[in-house]
């Protein structure tokens, strides 16, 4: 009953969200939800004809067929809703087949192949080789980690590629392109990204495992151990934990181009593609802040889902310094922008 209304509360909340997003309508409501029940009874058919005919087999034949196809109907029915339910407005530029895409965005989905990748050795070595039962608490966690690489990493490869190709279709066609000094680029003003702290999540294991999961105190001590581990470091190797936030604003900035690229698709800066509008993010609103050095402030929301709560809608902000001699791209800002997103409140020029 308690996960019933949980289900209930996060599809309210998601819907509740969707609804703040400029792409919103009810048709494309209606083609989401009949494109996402032709997936899952797919799904369904799948999953109903491998145990058809695993009958009778062995149970490590029958277990290892239905991790294939609980993969593949989750790879599945996350693509297709992908490719089907996207509207067209906020679908990447389309390119030549023989232009070379940017991998801006795609490198980070080899930093998070590399964690995932140090996480399951971690946990598999001491797995096989430590005797007794603990040695399943680390089986357990390298085998959940190695799950969510085999669907994380596809999904995000092809995300990213899909940010790489409207990266690159507004780098070969910029609206506006500026350049900066070395002093001017570690002025500038880097993107913010709310974040949840890691105090309750955290907490909320620790109880339900000690309360709630069988088995001894051993067991349950490693188990959470590992599990919070493998968070902690997922968030400090992916680059939101250690260094002070004026360092890695700096280091940052030092390691990304000093230029910015405005195009159809989005905005790139402090080596960060955000687009202008898509299913997740969409542009509020683009003033210019009249404090020196002057320089444009781009207001985002952004949808995340929060596996502990109702879906979360965060706020990014993007001040980009205006270079010397480049007031008059304003002007074309302000007309492609208010085309590009008629409802964000654009105040450029």
């Amino acid at each position: 009953m308690i996960q019933l209304v949980f289900a209930v509360v996060f599809m309210f909340s998601a819907w509740a969200a969707w609804r703040r997003n400029p792409l919103y309508s009810r048709r494309s409501i209606l083609r989401s939800i009949f494109v996402i029940l032709l997936a899952i009874a797919g799904a369904l058919a799948l999953i109903i004809a491998a145990v058809k005919l695993t009958e009778g087999k062995s149970a490590a034949v029958s277990f290892s067929a239905m991790g294939v196809v609980i993969v593949v109907d989750t790879l599945a029915l996350i693509f297709v809703i992908q490719t089907f339910t996207v509207p067209t407005e906020s679908k990447p530029t389309s390119l030549p087949h023989a232009t070379k895409l940017v991998t801006t965005n795609r490198k980070k989905v080899y930093k998070w192949a590399k964690v995932l990748g140090i996480i399951i050795l971690v946990f598999a070595i001491p797995g096989v080789l430590i005797p007794g039962d603990i040695r399943y608490a680390f089986l357990t966690i390298a085998g959940f980690t190695a799950f969510l690489a085999v669907i994380l990493l596809p999904v995000l490869y092809w995300t990213n590629r899909g940010f790489d190709q409207s990266l690159t279709a507004v780098e070969l066609a910029p609206w506006a392109h500026w350049q900066y000094t070395p002093e001017q680029w570690t002025a500038t003003f880097i993107l913010k990204r709310d974040w949840h702290r890691l105090l309750w999540p955290l907490g909320a294991i620790i109880v339900g495992v000690y309360v709630f999961c069988p088995g001894g105190w051993l067991w349950k001590t490693v188990y959470i151990a590992g599990v919070c581990g493998v968070i902690v470091a997922v968030v400090i190797l992916s680059g939101r934990g250690g260094a002070s936030g004026a360092d890695k604003l700096r280091a940052k900035l030092l390691r990304a181009d000093p230029e910015v690229f405005y195009g159809r698709d989005g905005i790139f800066c402090d080596g960060v593609f955000t687009p202008w509008i898509n299913v997740s993010t969409y542009l509020v609103s683009a003033t210019i802040d009249e404090r020196q050095p002057r320089s444009a402030m781009f207001n985002f929301e952004r949808t995340v889902p929060n596996p502990y709560g109702p879906t979360q809608v965060i706020h990014i902000h993007q001040a980009v310094l205006i270079p010397t001699g480049k007031e008059s791209d304003l002007a074309r800002l302000q007309q492609e922008l208010s085309a590009r997103c008629p409802t964000a409140r654009i105040t450029l020029a």
